[in-house]
């Protein structure tokens, strides 16, 4: 049932064929052959007869070359400077660990 629509009515019931009581079956006749003959073909309409040819068609044009993708100069700035940090810190961490280590002995 489809939305807002209510149920399907059913049609009326086909008529019952009667049954075949014989069994013979009925011969079709057929028509006497005739030649075969192709369509003749038609002259062309006035409204297309003097239609001009099409124009040529334009030469294809060379694909363009395909671009790549690069990060933004941003991003990739950012990202290089948070390694800087990171680095610097973890060497500063370094030395400091160091300096306490030694200083115990």
């Amino acid at each position: 049932m489809s939305k807002g629509k209510g149920p399907r009515k059913r049609g009326q019931p086909a008529p019952e064929q009667p049954p075949a009581g014989d069994e013979t079956e009925i011969e079709r006749q057929t028509e006497a052959k005739a030649e075969l003959i192709p369509p003749a073909r038609r002259p062309p309409t006035a409204l297309g007869a003097d239609t001009p040819s099409l124009p040529p068609r334009e030469p294809p044009r060379a694909p363009l070359p395909a671009r790549v993708q690069r990060q933004p100069f941003g991003l990739v700035q950012f990202v290089n400077a948070l390694r800087d940090a990171l680095g610097k810190l973890l060497d500063l961490a370094d030395a400091t660990a160091d300096a306490i280590t030694k200083g115990r002995t």
